[in-house]
C-alpha cells in the first residue's frame, strides 16, 4: 500500500522536477558524486502544487521518499555505486517553532528551526544497508535499517544467531550537533535550551559550531536511557533528522522594524544632537561616567565593515573597550545594562566561565559517545553582537591564551588531538576588572596594577580608569541620583504616587535596539580627506611631542582605533561620509584616556604607561640605577646597597623607589646579590 502511494507522489514529482528543476538536474548530474544534493524552494511546490506541499509538512518520510525516488529516475544514466541522491527541502514558511518550543506535537513533522550551532561532533560510520547472516545455518538477511530494524532471529532456522557481515554492508557518515535558539530571540534571561541534531552523508562537516543556520527536518524520537545504563520503556529523547541546511548571515540584530518605525529612525538621524541622546540612553541608572557611555555607543555602532586592505586582510570593525575601577564602582551595572540592551548581547563572568568557556574548544564528550567534540563559547555564540565579560582579570589560562586572537584578528584558532579548526569570533568585547591590589595606587604605574598581560591590555581601543573619588558635591549628587531611583521604583511597587520625579532617558530602549540595529544594518560611512587628514595631524603632533620629551605618546596601532571610533560616530548619525566633527569625537576620547591612565610623574603621554608598564621615565631611572652600580663597582670595587640608595638619591630617585627598581633587576636577572647589602652586575658572555 505504501509503495503505490510512493509511486503516485512519484509521478507528481516527476511532472514537477522536470518544470521547475531540469537545470539543477543536469548540474546534478555534472557534478555527481561531489555534489549529491538538489535543493528545492518549498516555495516552488506550493505554486505547483499546495496540496503536495501540505502533505510535505504532514507526511515527510513518504514525500521525501517519491521525490527521491523521481530524482533517482531522472538520473538513471548515472552509475550511482555507494552514493545516493537527495532532494532537499528549503524555504518552509509553515511550522517554524523556536527550538525551546519543539516538543512533543511535532514528532514526525517536517519542521524549520533558525537555530545556532553550539557544538559538533566528529564522524561515525552509521549502517544503511546491512547484509545479515545467520553464524548457524548461513542464511542471508539484506535490511535497510532506514526503514527496519535489524534482525535478531533467523527466518530460516529460528535461531537468534544474526550477525552483521560489515564488508558487504553499506555504511553513511553519521554527525551530530547541537542547536539553540539564535541570542537575539531570547527575552530577558531566558535560559537556552538545546536539540540534537543528525546530520548524515554530504551534510556533514559542512557546519561549525558558531554558524548561524536555518535547518530543515523530521523530528524523530528514540527510547531514552536511565543512570544506571538501561532503556526506560516510557521516556524518549528527541532529534532532529536533518533534510537541509542553509547558512544565515549572522547580523547584529535581525528586529523587525516596519515602514513607520524606519521613517521614524531616519527622522531621528537628522537630529543634531542624537549622538548625545544616545549616549545618556545608556545605562541611564547610572548618574555620571559620560566619558565611558559616549565609548559605549560608538561601540554599539561600530565602524564600517567589510573592509580590506590590499593584501586581502580584512579590518577589524569592532572597537573592544576596558573598564578598570574600584570595587563598588558600577562596573557591572554597566555592563549588565549594555547586555540587555543589545538584541545580541551576552554577560558572562570571568570568575565562573570554565576553561573554554569564552572561546571554543575540542574535548570528549558523552554526546560523541566518547568521541571529540567541538564546543563554542561566549565570543563564538555572539559573533555579531557584544560580549561583556566581568572580572576580566580572572579569565582563565586557556581563555587567556585564546584570546589575543580573538580580540585582534577575530578568529578563534583551535588545535587539539589532530583536530585543527578556526572560528569566527566577530564580537565586540566591553570588559570590566579591577585593579591587582585592590584599588588604584595614585602613586604605581597602571600597569603595573593591572593583572592583565600588556599584549592583552594592547587589543583595546579604549582603557578607562574608574576611581571612587570622595568628593562632597558628588557624593552628594550621586546618593540623590540612587535614592529618588529607589523611591520611584517603591512607590510603583505599592501603586501609589511617587513624590519625587525620575529623569527619563531621551530614547526608549526599545527604539534605540532598532536604531542601532538599523544603522549596523544599512550604513556603512567612508573616511573623508579632511577627517583622514584630521587623524593625521593628531598622530603626527603627538609623535612629535613624544619625541621632544623622550616618550612614545600614541603607536601606530591607536590609529586604527581613532578610524573605528569616527566612523561609529558617523553611523550614530546615518550618515554615509565621516566628518571631521566624527575625528574629533574620536580624538576626544582617545585624549581622555591618555590624560587619565598614561601620563607619567613628569607629566608626558607615554603610552607605554599602560601597555608595557615600562614607561620612559622608568627605563631612564633603572638605567641610572644599572650606571650607579657599575660605577661603584669600577671607583669602590664593590656596589654596596647603601651606597647605591644615595647616589640615587642624588639623581632625583627617593629610597623607595630605588630599592624598588633593584628588586624588579634581580628579578630579571640583571643584577645579583651575592651576599646581603651588596648588589652586582651580572656579566652576560657577550660582554
Amino acid at each position: 500500500m505504501a509503495d503505490a502511494a510512493v509511486e503516485m507522489i512519484k509521478q507528481r514529482f516527476d511532472d514537477f522536477l522536470e518544470r521547475y528543476y531540469r537545470e539543477g538536474i543536469n548540474d546534478l548530474i555534472i557534478g555527481f558524486p561531489d555534489r549529491r544534493s538538489l535543493l528545492v524552494n518549498v516555495r516552488d511546490l506550493e505554486k505547483f502544487d499546495p496540496e503536495l506541499a501540505g502533505e510535505l509538512m504532514d507526511k515527510p518520510e513518504l514525500i521525501l521518499d517519491a521525490a527521491n525516488a523521481s530524482l533517482k529516475d531522472k538520473m538513471s544514466d548515472v552509475n550511482f555505486g555507494i552514493f545516493e541522491p537527495h532532494v532537499r527541502f528549503f524555504n518552509q514558511n509553515v511550522n517554524m517553532p523556536m527550538v525551546q518550543d519543539v516538543g512533543s506535537a511535532f514528532i514526525g513533522k517536517l519542521i524549520m528551526l533558525d537555530s545556532l550551532i553550539v557544538k559538533r561532533s566528529d564522524i561515525s560510520p552509521r549502517v544503511r544497508i546491512g547484509n545479515y547472516e545467520c553464524t548457524f545455518c548461513g542464511n542471508r538477511v539484506p535490511v535497510m535499517l532506514e526503514k527496519e530494524d535489524p534482525p535478531e532471529i533467523c527466518p530460516q532456522c529460528k535461531r537468534r544467531s544474526m550477525k552483521l557481515i560489515e564488508e558487504e554492508s553499506q555504511f553513511v557518515n553519521l554527525q551530530k550537533i547541537a542547536v539553540q535558539d539564535p541570542l537575539e530571540k531570547l527575552k530577558g534571561n531566558t535560559p537556552t535550551w538545546q536539540l540534537e541534531v543528525w546530520l548524515e552523508d554530504d551534510l556533514v562537516n559542512t557546519v561549525i559550531p558558531g554558524d548561524r543556520i536555518e535547518l530543515t527536518g523530521i523530528l524523530r524520537i528514540r527510547p531514552r536511557k536511565n543512570n544506571r545504563g538501561k532503556t526506560d520503556p516510557n521516556m524518549y529523547s528527541m532529534f532532529l533528522e536533518t533534510n537541509s541546511i542553509v547558512p544565515r548571515q549572522k547580523e547584529f540584530a535581525e528586529l523587525a522594524i516596519n515602514e513607520e518605525e524606519e521613517r521614524a529612525i531616519r527622522e531621528l538621524g537628522k537630529d543634531p544632537q542624537i549622538f548625545d541622546k544616545i549616549a545618556r540612553s545608556i545605562a541611564p541608572s547610572i548618574y555620571g561616567y559620560g566619558e565611558i557611555k559616549q565609548a559605549v555607543a560608538l561601540q554599539l555602532f561600530g565602524g564600517t565593515m567589510g573592509k580590506r586592505l590590499i593584501d586581502g586582510g580584512l579590518v577589524r570593525s569592532d572597537m573592544h573597550i576596558l573598564l578598570i575601577g574600584d570595587p563598588g564602582s558600577a562596573k557591572t551595572r554597566i555592563l549588565q545594562a549594555v547586555a540587555r540592551l543589545v538584541p545580541k548581547g551576552i554577560y558572562v563572568s570571568g570568575k565562573s566561565v570554565t576553561g573554554g568557556g569564552l572561546t571554543a574548544i575540542a574535548e570528549r564528550d558523552d554526546f560523541s559517545e566518547g568521541g571529540w567534540v567541538l564546543k563554542a563559547g561566549a565570543l563564538v555564540l555572539g559573533s555579531g553582537g557584544v560580549v561583556c565579560i566581568d572580572e576580566f582579570d580572572k579569565v582563565s589560562d586557556d581563555d587567556r591564551a585564546a584570546l589575543h586572537e580573538a580580540l585582534e584578528s577575530q578568529t578563534i584558532s583551535v588545535a587539539k588531538a589532530g583536530i585543527i579548526a578556526t572560528f569566527n569570533a566577530r564580537s565586540a568585547v566591553l570588559a570590566a576588572a579591577n585593579p591587582k591590589f585592590g584599588r588604584f595606587d595614585p602613586h604605581s604605574y597602571p600597569a603595573d596594577q593591572f593583572d592583565i598581560p600588556p599584549t592583552l591590555l594592547s587589543r583595546f581601543d579604549l582603557i578607562f580608569p574608574i576611581k571612587d573619588i570622595m568628593d562632597e558635591e558628588l557624593d552628594r549628587s550621586i546618593a540623590r541620583h540612587i535614592l529618588v531611583q529607589h523611591e520611584a521604583a517603591g512607590a510603583a511597587i505599592a501603586e501609589v504616587q511617587s513624590t519625587v520625579q525620575v529623569e527619563l532617558p531621551p530614547l526608549d530602549g526599545e527604539l534605540l535596539r532598532k536604531y542601532i540595529a538599523y544603522a549596523r544594518k544599512n550604513v556603512n560611512p567612508r573616511l573623508s580627506e579632511e577627517a583622514a587628514k584630521r587623524i593625521a595631524d593628531y598622530y603626527i603632533d603627538l609623535r612629535k611631542a613624544g619625541a621632544r620629551q623622550g616618550a612614545t605618546p600614541i603607536t601606530p596601532r591607536q590609529i586604527e582605533g581613532l578610524v573605528r571610533m569616527s566612523e561609529a560616530s558617523a553611523k550614530s548619525r546615518l550618515a554615509d561620509t565621516v566628518e571631521v566633527s566624527d575625528a574629533d569625537r574620536a580624538i576626544a576620547l582617545s585624549e581622555f584616556m591618555l590624560k587619565t591612565l598614561a601620563v607619567d610623574t613628569g607629566g608626558r603621554i607615554d603610552i607605554d604607561t599602560i601597555l608595557t608598564g615600562m614607561p620612559r621615565e622608568k627605563v631612564d631611572k633603572i638605567n641610572i640605577m644599572l650606571g650607579i652600580i657599575r660605577n661603584l663597582e669600577e671607583s669602590e670595587q664593590v656596589a654596596k646597597m647603601q651606597r647605591v640608595i644615595e647616589e640615587a638619591g642624588k639623581a632625583g630617585i627617593d629610597s623607595a623607589t630605588a630599592t624598588k627598581y633593584i628588586t624588579e633587576l634581580e628579578r630579571s636577572g640583571d643584577v645579583f646579590s651575592p651576599r646581603q647589602g651588596i648588589v652586582r652586575i651580572v656579566k652576560h658572555e657577550a660582554e
